[in-house]
């Protein structure tokens, strides 16, 4: 669950700040927050135990990405978010997804599954958080 919430925060980030998805996967909103499908089956092995042999993980055809290098942009979604939750719990990261006016809460509906969350509402919420006094990068 917690790579989950990082994956999603680390996106959120992206977003807000450069205008851009991190990832080409759809978010989506399922019971215990958001989701990304593909990472939820390449760990669901794993359950809620720490993943410590990625050997066990049945990894995507890698071949047909065309450019495997990280971007800049992207070292930096990873990094603020690796600085801002790898001491919190993934229940913690979980709750935080969850409060009033989060992407998640604003489309989830119990007894609903894949219910997509679209980048706009990601991006919408995570500059507003970010960026409080309406200012990306320094520029009103």
């Amino acid at each position: 669950m917690k790579l989950q919430k990082m994956v999603y925060i680390a996106h959120g980030y992206h977003l807000a700040k450069y205008g851009e998805p991190l990832i080409n996967d759809q978010v989506q909103a399922w019971k215990f927050g958001p989701v990304v499908p593909v990472i939820y089956q390449d760990y669901k092995l794993y359950g809620s135990n720490a993943i410590v042999d990625t050997g066990l993980v049945k990894f995507r055809d890698f071949d047909q990405v065309e450019d495997s290098r990280i971007s800049d942009s992207a070292k930096d979604a990873i990094d603020f978010t690796w600085q801002l939750t790898h001491k919190l719990s993934a229940a913690k990261l979980s709750d935080w997804t969850h409060i009033d006016g989060s992407p998640w809460q604003t489309v989830y509906k119990d007894g609903f599954v894949e219910i997509p969350i679209e980048d706009t509402i990601i991006k919408d919420y995570f500059t507003h958080f970010l960026y409080p006094n309406g200012k990306v990068n320094g520029q009103s």
